[in-house]
């Protein structure tokens, strides 16, 4: 069977029925590693990327610079890219561009996406579990007054017009909040903290005085959502933070991965992305996004269908280590006895078994 055949022929959601994600996923990462696609290197530095480096904090100082720069914030309202990327700040130029809208006693901005979770990354990191919910993403547009009100305790007046603002792959919103009554006397760096993340989504709105003490990461309660506890992890398993960086890996979005692109766009992952959501809007969110990855990578042409579920067997079945996930190790199989074969390059190149 050549490759076209066997992407015909492939069967992803045979696949998901079959073997638990973290099979999937270190199948997926295992053979790529081993076809010299990508490098563990490259993996690991994206998921360190946006777990540690990446956050609304970018987009907290992004903000408190438009409340005491008047130049800025002009700036920044008439051309949000290149107002951010010049506080050092990357945004992926070619992918995407971001759009700022700003709050004012009149006017309240909303942000979502209806295809996905589109979000503006570079300023925001990754998107809040409730923004990708198919629950956030309809009622934003149906109902945003009903949403703020009844799910995030946001309570507008009547005369307060909300615009709601629906990102897509090349264009990302983010709102810029009205600056807290009684903040005069505070610099930049003190600003920085009385931004939520949830205000630069717009489920949240400063103009009471609410005030986060963590950079933005602190956020309201929520009553009917998911849950937003800001202590939340960003990946809560290490299989979602595999298949995310395989993902941004494999393209041309996200950081620097060494070169490692292959030259494929973002959109041809977030198109089938979008039709994962589409098939199946209750799954969980990372569920689909490693259906979508293994879609890419079958009619890519990357990877054969069979050869991705016979390595997932080898995993659920644990005749494969951990060891190998990591590093993509031919050599890494178990015995009968359950003993590894493998020779310590985990351990050699300072990588923990899964403790992403």
């Amino acid at each position: 069977m050549d490759d076209h055949d066997d992407a015909a022929a492939f069967d992803a959601d045979a696949l998901r029925r079959e073997y638990d994600p973290e099979a999937r996923a270190r199948a997926l990462q295992s053979l790529l590693v081993e076809k010299e696609l990508l490098s563990t290197e490259a993996v690991d530095r994206i998921v360190a990327t946006y777990e540690d480096e990446i956050g609304p904090l970018n987009g907290a100082r992004v903000v408190a610079r438009a409340w005491t720069d008047d130049a800025f914030r002009d700036r920044l309202l008439d051309d949000g890219t290149a107002a951010i990327e010049s506080m050092n700040i990357d945004v992926d130029t070619e992918t995407m561009d971001v759009e700022v809208k700003a709050n004012d006693p009149s006017t309240h901005n909303l942000v979502v996406c209806t295809l996905c979770s589109c979000y503006p990354w570079a300023v925001l990191g990754l998107p809040p579990t409730w923004y990708k919910t198919p629950e956030y993403r309809s009622r934003a547009v149906r109902d945003p007054r009903g949403l703020l009100r009844e799910d995030f305790d946001l309570d507008l007046d009547d005369d307060v017009e909300i615009e709601v603002w629906d990102s897509t792959s090349e264009l990302r919103y983010m709102v810029l909040p009205e600056r807290p009554p009684g903040t005069e006397g505070l610099d930049e760096s003190e600003l920085v903290e009385r931004v939520t993340r949830n205000a630069m989504i717009g489920v949240d709105r400063l103009g009471g005085g609410y005030a986060a003490s963590d950079g933005g990461t602190v956020t309201a309660s929520s009553k009917k959502l998911a849950d937003l506890d800001p202590d939340r992890p960003t990946f809560e398993a290490p299989w979602q933070a595999r298949s995310f960086a395989l993902a941004v890996a494999l393209t041309e979005a996200g950081p620097d991965t060494d070169g490692v692109g292959n030259g494929r766009p973002w959109k041809t992952f977030q198109r089938r992305l979008v039709a994962e959501i589409d098939r199946d809007e209750s799954a969980p969110y990372y569920e689909q996004w490693l259906a979508a990855l293994e879609r890419l990578v079958v009619e890519e042409g990357l990877l054969g269908g069979s050869v991705v579920a016979d390595r997932a067997d080898e995993f659920a079945a644990g005749d494969r280590t951990a060891h190998e996930f990591v590093d993509g190790d031919p050599h890494g199989h178990v015995d009968g006895d359950g003993h590894g074969h493998g020779h310590g390059h985990g351990d050699s190149h300072g990588h923990s078994h899964d403790h992403h």
